[in-house]
């Protein structure tokens, strides 16, 4: 899981699936997908977006592509 957001800016309900983009080397990769948001709404202070980490799926996402 990577937690980001959450000075003022989250995800909001509705959200789940949406990547989490960060730019490396001036260009952008997915790094996170989104998973969950504070229930106490969007934008809570101190409350981020929690989102799973891309990294600790890359082997299976490239086993279904090869597959397909």
């Amino acid at each position: 899981m990577v937690c980001a957001g959450g000075g003022s800016d989250s995800a909001c309900q509705g959200d789940s699936g949406g990547p989490l983009n960060c730019q490396v080397n001036g260009r952008y990769y997915v790094h996170g997908v989104t998973s969950f948001v504070s229930a106490l709404g969007c934008n809570t202070l101190r409350k981020p977006t929690v989102f799973t980490r891309v990294s600790a799926y890359t082997t299976w996402m490239e086993g279904v592509i090869i597959s397909n």
